[in-house]
């Protein structure tokens, strides 16, 4: 069975709908012990060999075949610095703060344009990261446990091209005695929550293979800047991801749906769906599939098996808003449940369009942004993936 990852189809509603663990700590004879821990995470692993990538060779170059979002990737990364208690004296030149920062990836260090190699010489790795949360408290007698390093900012995303600089983040202060000589980190206010995403490019001859394209042992190694003498942080990734050449390709990867526009009623039953729009989605494919399926996942959650795609607000904001979504209907005008395979049966060579639709839905009596009243544009963006066999 070969499955192909599209790339996101982007929408974006009220005007315009866009389809779209714990690691090792770094433990010194300085006394300084920082940390990432992502609660196990090993986001290639659910890419097996099972369930190959299908990349044709005549595909552009730098063509992202592989988005693996926040959601999916590594969500939360709480990076923590802790003295253990403990004062300790600081080395030469310590400003009372200290910040992690991206060293290599797997050993090995970006090249000029901020792409890492993985085992496939025709696959690139390129990385994205931000900060979604920071320590709020600081103590008496303290540098600012926490904060933003100059010119970043917290939720913003950041493409990593230049590796230290564009991953230092955050800065953690210590707390020190009346003189100055003595420092200690405190995990419970020196942290930060940061996440990051991926996309695999393809760059050159893909090679097929039963090699995956992330190897065993493959890691992000952070370093630990402002206290010499500390050690590095190793942050696995899984081993995954597996070339395959196609016999089906999507006709539009990228594709916009516009809903129009959705008037807000109040004192009814919930939910409220609106005009539905038709789109299709076209397919060609070089020999006859006997079986094909395919599947929408809500780009911004994890979570599987969900009624609609969450609804955001298309000026910003991480956060979906309530009582409003959108929800996709099937070739047979059933809701589409997102998370679940959507049997399409047989495919013959050829170009092929399955028809979906989709519509804003209000779920609730409000439609609110952080509990106050919410109107304007929205946007929600959902993966699409194929299974054909």
């Amino acid at each position: 069975m070969k499955r192909v990852h599209l790339p996101p189809i982007i929408a974006s509603v009220f005007g315009l709908i866009l389809f779209v663990i714990s690691c090792g700590s770094a433990l010194a004879a300085s006394g300084l012990s920082c940390e990432i821990d992502t609660g196990g995470a090993a986001p290639f692993s659910p890419f097996t060999r099972a369930h190959p990538i299908a990349v044709d060779e005549d595909t552009p170059d730098y063509s992202v075949i592989l988005n693996v979002d926040y959601a999916y990737f590594l969500p939360n990364m709480r990076l923590s610095c802790t003295t253990n208690g403990a004062y300790v004296a600081p080395p030469v030149g310590f400003d009372g703060y200290v910040t992690l920062k991206l060293k290599s990836v797997n050993g090995k260090p970006l090249n000029w344009i901020g792409e890492a190699d993985t085992n496939n010489n025709g696959i690139k790795l390129k990385m994205f990261i931000k900060a979604t949360a920071i320590s709020g408290d600081t103590p008496p007698s303290s540098y600012p446990s926490a904060a933003m390093m100059p010119g970043k900012s917290l939720g913003a995303e950041y493409p990593i091209v230049n590796i230290g600089p564009d991953t230092s983040l955050v800065q953690f202060g210590a707390q020190h005695n009346s003189e100055k000589t003595q420092y200690k980190f405190d995990q419970v206010y020196n942290y930060a929550i940061e996440s990051m995403r991926v996309e695999l490019i393809k760059y050159g001859w893909v090679e097929y293979s039963e090699l995956p394209v992330i190897p065993p042992g493959y890691d992000l190694i952070f370093t630990v800047e402002g206290f010499a003498g500390s050690t590095d942080i190793s942050v696995p990734l899984g081993s995954g991801v597996y070339m395959a050449a196609p016999s089906c390709s999507l006709d539009n990867p990228h594709q916009t749906v516009e809903l129009g526009s959705f008037s807000k009623r109040s004192g009814e039953s919930y939910p409220l769906v609106g005009n539905r729009t038709l789109f299709g989605i076209g397919f060609t494919c070089s020999t006859f599939t006997s079986h094909m399926e395919l599947t929408f996942d809500d780009a911004h959650t994890a979570k599987s098996l969900q009624a609609r795609l969450n609804a955001y607000d298309a000026s910003g904001g991480l956060k979906a808003l309530d009582g409003v979504g959108i929800e996709l209907y099937d070739q047979d005008d059933k809701p589409v449940v997102l998370g679940a395979q959507n049997d399409l049966g047989a495919f013959r060579k050829g170009a092929t369009s399955v028809k979906y639709s989709a519509a804003i839905v209000q779920t609730a009596d409000d439609i609110t942004k952080d509990g106050q009243p919410f109107t304007g544009k929205i946007t929600g963006k959902a993966n699409v993936t194929i299974s054909y066999y």
